[in-house]
């Protein structure tokens, strides 16, 4: 059966591009290692121009290997509140399985939705560092000229606060950067 393909910020995007990451990666260097024999076995030695093919090989293999250790990283959002939360979402522009990356923390969040000059977020994971979390947003979106925005992370024991500002985002306006604010989401996420 074959997969369609997911966009980042939809349910399920992590574990399919880990899947597509770890196939990426064992073909790389399953053809490094075809090249390798192929020279090894037309000319009985290892000293050859395909075996310098492909050790060079190994670089872009070993790159998507890095890949595979990021996503293997990703924990795996909870298909219950994702269904809770796109019940709710109505017209509110929502993104979900987002794996935020920094400098020092990285941090996981289930869904952020974006009505006007609002974020919010929504993470089951206890270790997520909200505080950092929405500095961290806060920062990247200064940089990117999009000011006066709030972002308000809520953690898995404020699931039904994070409902109910969802269904208040539902009467706000909507806004012109929306569409920017959720497109630099993503390029900050695995």
């Amino acid at each position: 059966m074959i997969r369609q393909k997911l966009n980042k910020g939809t349910f399920g995007y992590p574990i399919y591009e880990r899947n597509v990451v770890i196939l990426r990666t064992v073909i790389y260097f399953l053809l490094s290692i075809a090249i390798f024999l192929l020279g090894y076995f037309s000319t009985g030695k290892k000293e050859n121009l395909l075996t310098i093919v492909a050790v060079l090989g190994l670089l872009p293999s070993s790159k998507s290997l890095v890949s595979v250790i990021m996503y293997m990283r990703i924990p795996v959002f909870s298909d219950k509140i994702y269904q809770d939360i796109s019940s709710k979402a109505g017209s509110v522009s929502v993104i979900y399985s987002m794996y935020l990356t920094s400098y020092k923390l990285n941090f996981a969040v289930n869904c952020f939705a974006v009505r006007g000059n609002h974020l919010i977020g929504y993470t089951e994971f206890q270790n997520c560092n909200i505080s950092a979390c929405e500095e961290h947003i806060k920062d990247l979106l200064k940089q990117n000229s999009l000011k006066n925005i709030t972002v308000k992370l809520f953690r898995n024991t404020e699931q039904k606060k994070f409902m109910d500002r969802l269904e208040q985002l539902q009467e706000i306006e909507k806004g012109k950067k929306e569409g920017e604010i959720l497109s630099l989401l993503c390029d900050i996420s695995l």
